[in-house]
């Protein structure tokens, strides 16, 4: 009997059931964890908010700057995306973006708070 994952069947009952098993607690626990953020939010001063953003902002953009080292190295300033980069500097890339994302929503909530 083969084990490769392409002969695999699992039929559509199975898969509705494991998502009831897994997906539906998954989101209680998330929904958790979220709420709690948002209260804070709601009830804090935004100054704590604006540092936040003001470090994650900050912390992506010196690793995008570690990520794009080779780039710089080969005195290529203009390229986009990371589709040549090797495959560390290519995750680095991707959690910088992630930490830019990150803080430019947080200074969104900040300044809709401060509206």
């Amino acid at each position: 009997m083969s084990k490769k994952l392409s002969d695999w069947y699992v039929p559509p009952d199975w898969a509705f059931q494991f998502f009831l098993l897994l997906g539906i607690p998954a989101i209680a626990i998330l929904a958790g964890v979220f709420l709690p953020i948002l209260n804070f939010l709601k009830s804090k001063d935004s100054l704590i908010l604006f540092y936040i953003a003001l470090g994650a902002g900050s912390l992506g953009s010196i690793l995008l700057f570690f990520a794009r080292l080779p780039f710089y190295r080969q005195r290529r300033f203009w390229t986009f995306g990371p589709r040549e980069l090797p495959t560390f500097n290519r995750k680095l890339y991707w959690l910088a973006y992630l930490f830019v994302v990150a803080s430019v929503l947080l200074f969104l909530i900040v300044w809709l708070k401060i509206k």
